[in-house]
């Protein structure tokens, strides 16, 4: 059974008593951790001597960066270095006592240091073992390096994108791959978790970032099936337009119709009497043309309160471009509770779930490498301080004491590794 947690208390998450050991790094396993970290469970990340290179992203806050912050908010963390002798044995003690190990290395290498799923399940039946690759544990792409650029472009995304919009594909500028990953992790792991309850075993999770990628894309099917004609859903072709004020809007409405009412509001009579204008297919031919046209007549329309006037009564809707530091600034964000601050003056978006009577939120604190081994090592494992230190003698054990690691030095490392 999961640890004993005060459920008649608001400060409780829904996770209380859950141990999680995250051996994740960059990110689509620490955005997993964090969640987890978010809805109540204690989770430690497991650090190697090199360090999540991730620290070393710009700006650094508070001696952290600001990426890193977002990923491992809410973490506890111990440095420990697998090579060093004595250093697989105490993580396997560790996943012993855990209920989740989370990890995204290649398919085998945690096995050479005898920490694989097969033979952490059998020192510890109950645990649930999540392991997050580009393509599964098993099969002829087991081993690619995957990235979440790697996946994107070769699972289709990115050529997704360049088709629908009729232009070169270009890579994306978010990791989809990594993230939907996480969120799938984070599915799997909880559902584990409640079916554990049930049968008294862990399991085994494989989560793949191109299937991860391909679930959560409506436009999959309908490139399985070779479809070429008409999407209904295409959201794409709303136009973003920059005003005489030198704010962007976003225009919406049926794609069909909206070139023509925009213009006929516009009083762009010219545009709706040219034939190059006149129909749909006509106008998908010469959609650059139009787009042209509608920037060129928007660039003199003074504001988005003029704009709105212009278009009383018609089906469009005109939408404010706003960055994200605007919407962390905004009245909703105040009354949500948009970020919170795991360190002073250092902002990272706060879990988006609410709950009527549970604790839901990421908790104080980030952690620098090594930060937490003694604590969690005490509460754990029970050692004291002596056991600690010799741990840290051999080189089992160490911290970061504030530094970063250099970009230059491993940012290719990972593609290796992985």
């Amino acid at each position: 059974m999961i640890r004993a947690m005060r459920s008649d208390s608001p400060d409780v998450g829904p996770l209380e008593g859950v141990r999680v050991l995250d051996c994740s790094r960059v990110m689509s396993g620490p955005i997993c951790g964090r969640m987890l970290a978010d809805l109540g469970a204690d989770v430690v990340k497991i650090e190697a001597p090199e360090s999540d290179f991730m620290r070393a992203t710009q700006p650094r806050i508070g001696g952290f960066g600001a990426m890193y912050a977002q990923l491992n908010a809410g973490k506890r963390c111990v440095g420990l270095d697998l090579k060093a002798p004595g250093g697989a044995a105490l993580l396997a003690r560790l996943a012993d006592v855990a209920d989740v190990l989370l990890e995204n290395f290649r398919p085998g290498v945690l096995e050479r240091f005898g920490l694989g799923a097969e033979q952490l399940l059998e020192r510890n039946p109950r645990l649930v073992y999540a392991s997050i690759t580009g393509w599964g544990q098993t099969g002829p792409r087991a081993s690619r390096p995957a990235y979440a650029p790697i996946v994107q472009a070769e699972a289709g995304t990115v050529a997704l994108d360049g088709k629908l919009r009729g232009a070169t594909p270009i890579g994306e500028t978010q990791q989809h791959a990594d993230v939907y990953a996480g969120l799938m992790a984070c599915n799997a792991i909880t559902a584990a978790l409640f079916e554990r309850e049930r049968s008294g075993v862990g399991q085994h999770l494989d989560i793949a970032m191109a299937e991860s990628l391909l679930y959560v894309n409506e436009h999959a099917a309908m490139e399985f099936a070779g479809y070429t004609g008409p999407r209904d859903f295409d959201t794409w072709t709303f136009g973003t337009y920059r005003l005489a004020n030198g704010r962007s809007v976003h225009v919406l409405g049926n794609p069909g119709r909206l070139f023509g009412v925009l213009a006929g509001a516009l009083g762009m009579s010219e545009a709706l009497e040219d034939p190059r204008f006149a129909s749909p297919d006509a106008l998908a031919q010469h959609s650059e043309a139009a787009a042209a046209l509608l920037c060129e007549r928007l660039a003199r329309v003074p504001d988005q309160a003029a704009l709105e006037a212009l278009l009383v009564d018609l089906p469009l809707i005109v939408v404010d471009v706003c960055g994200m530091d605007e919407l962390a600034e905004s009245d909703w964000a105040r009354w949500r509770g948009l970020t919170s601050e795991p360190v002073p003056g250092l902002r990272v978006p706060r879990a988006p779930w609410r709950s009527d009577r549970a604790a839901i939120g990421n908790r104080a604190g980030l952690a620098q490498r090594g930060a937490n081994n003694r604590e969690v090592l005490r509460s754990w494992l029970g050692m004291d301080d002596d056991a600690c230190a010799r741990a840290e003698a051999a080189g089992v054990l160490g911290t970061s004491d504030g530094e970063q690691p250099s970009l230059d030095d491993v940012q290719r490392r990972p593609f290796r590794e992985r």
